[in-house]
């Protein structure tokens, strides 16, 4: 895939900001994760090796990287003969996620939602008309066009006023038309919904596109799992507060990501405390999002919040590397190297020392401080040169400190979610609303449209003699996500910017619907098919009573009709 411009790395486990290490090495209620009695950790500590060049053996070599499928793009569920000239464009990789059957559901579900609702909210409804897959999609469109050209409030989209000239919120659809889709949309069967899920309007959405990441994507070797906070003031049982991320309130999901790509892989939604095993959240939530990916020889980065003796044991147990920064709190530290300040003391920068386990490693390096690490896949011989700029008599030097290779892995992999939410945060679509389950539809649009640039770039990548493949040198997110925007709203390259124009009218009379004290006769029951049928609906327009249910709504089609 080509490099794309708008990902900038995050900071790393061997910066001299004091803030990170202070990140590192502080416990909180989050990271009190024990060991039960019953695991399986040795009784006697090994001994505290010194330096690069003490010999470590490790009892078994990792495993071999032997994935189920070939890394990256799979289309073998919906490749034909053809199939490179017929996924060229963006919209075609963006509609392996949001798929023609998924959108005729939110489509069908929403229709049925306005027909049951929409007297509630008779401003909106009174121009109600069903919502098709083709309007659905252009929707999609407009929110992500929302994304990339940023105005006051969504109604200056459609302003006449001479400072928004040349915006093209109209030639996706109509102000009012765009409010009423937000009003009633809905992703969910109510008749099937759980009232024990707290999921449960999102539920079959989240589920859905979850399956499709797995299926059109094979991670490459390097993996790692990480928290992303998704932003949302609103009420419901599952919100978060966090103190020391960018964003406070929201939800949070815990993320697989590919490390060289960022992928979103696999996710899960954290819906607040339940029973997690004898082992705590954060186990519970490695094993689960790995499922996928055992015995294949994956390598799996993590921060301190999930490392632990016990996980890197059973990962390993399940053909699944580990690596991972860990606070020396933990249950199965070593208690031999829990002294930092002595080693701080006789010790200089780039030194370290190290524990073997069986197959777990534990290191600990000094650079600007001293930071312990975890793996079952890393040698401690194995180190690289890496520069630093310190402070020496008042003098600034570049040194050369030497940086084991384990240090170097972390730094290097661990950032695929970081990578990941980047990518999604430069031109997210996600709307101010209280409602956590728009919030989630938002949020899924930005995987699919994200995955789908990630598929695009693999694909062009894979089949470079194919004209209709070929885009510009310096082709990044941005570029795809204008082109996807304009093939969902049908939008022409060279189109001329839309002019001010009255909406489209879809019902050839107006009408003003209430429900009334008394009953009265539908109008159109009785003059097409000549049968009583009592209504307390009757628009106030056309001073005529007519039935407005589920399975018949002879308000809509008496206001076609006319």
């Amino acid at each position: 895939m080509d490099s794309d411009s708008d990902y900038q790395p995050e900071t790393d486990v061997d910066s001299s900001d004091d803030e990170v290490w202070e990140l590192i090495d502080s416990s909180d209620d989050s990271d009190d994760e024990n060991i039960p009695p019953n695991s399986t950790l040795n009784a006697t500590q090994p001994n505290v090796n010194y330096g690069y060049d003490v010999l470590d053996t490790m009892p078994e070599a990792p495993a071999s990287f032997l994935p189920e499928r070939v890394p990256g793009i799979q289309l073998d569920q919906v490749r034909t003969r053809d199939s490179a000239k017929q996924f060229f464009r963006a919209i075609d990789f963006f509609k392996l996620y949001f798929t023609m059957d998924i959108v005729l559901q939110i489509c069908q579900y929403t229709n049925t939602y306005a027909t049951e609702h929409g007297l509630q909210k008779p401003s909106v409804f009174q121009s109600w008309y069903e919502l098709s897959p083709d309007e659905f999609y252009r929707f999609c469109g407009l929110i992500m066009y929302a994304g990339i050209v940023q105005v006051p409030n969504i109604e200056r989209f459609w302003s006449t006023k001479s400072l928004y000239n040349g915006l093209w919120a109209r030639a996706f659809m109509s102000r009012d038309r765009f409010k009423a889709i937000m009003c009633f949309i809905k992703v969910s069967n109510p008749l099937t919904e759980d009232p024990n899920d707290k999921l449960c309007k999102v539920r079959m959405l989240t589920t859905y596109i979850r399956m499709k990441c797995i299926k059109l994507y094979q991670p490459h070797q390097n993996v790692s799992i990480d928290e992303r906070m998704v932003r949302n003031k609103g009420k419901y049982a599952f919100r978060q507060y966090i103190r020391d991320k960018p964003t406070k309130w929201g939800m949070k999901l815990w993320i697989l990501a590919d490390s060289l790509s960022g992928y979103t892989y696999d996710f899960d939604i954290y819906l607040g405390k339940q029973d997690n095993g004898p082992f705590g959240l954060a186990y519970g939530v490695v094993m689960k999002l790995t499922k996928s990916i055992s015995r294949q020889g994956y390598r799996l980065f993590f921060d301190n919040f999930y490392t632990s003796v016990q996980l890197l044991k059973d990962l390993w147990f399940i053909g699944i590397g580990a690596c991972g920064t860990v606070l020396r709190t933990r249950k199965g530290f070593p208690n031999a190297i829990k002294d930092v300040k002595n080693f701080e003391k006789k010790s200089k920068r780039g030194d370290m020392r190290w524990i073997r386990d069986g197959q777990l490693l534990t290191v600990q390096w000094r650079d600007n401080k001293t930071i312990s690490l975890m793996s079952t896949i890393h040698d401690a011989n194995d180190s690289v040169t890496a520069k630093r700029r310190t402070k020496t008599n008042g003098q600034f030097e570049n040194l050369t400190v030497n940086q084991p290779t384990i240090v170097h892995d972390y730094n290097k992999y661990m950032g695929g979610v970081d990578k990941s939410d980047q990518l999604i945060n430069k031109y997210n679509v996600l709307r101010k609303t209280n409602k956590y389950w728009k919030t989630i539809f938002f949020h899924m649009l930005d995987i699919a449209r994200v995955n789908s640039y990630i598929l695009f770039q693999d694909w062009r990548d894979k089949n470079k003699d194919v004209p209709e493949l070929k885009r510009p040198t310096r082709y990044g997110q941005l570029n795809f996500t204008e082109e996807l925007i304009r093939e969902l709203g049908d939008i022409g390259i060279d189109d001329p910017v839309p002019i001010a124009s009255k909406p489209p009218v879809h019902f050839k009379h107006a009408m003003d619907p209430q429900f009334m004290d008394k009953r009265g006769n539908c109008k159109l029951c009785y003059s097409n098919e000549k049968i009583v049928r009592r209504t307390s609906v009757k628009c106030k327009v056309c001073d005529v009573f007519l039935c407005f249910q589920k399975e018949r709504n002879c308000l809509s089609q008496y206001h076609k009709l006319l």
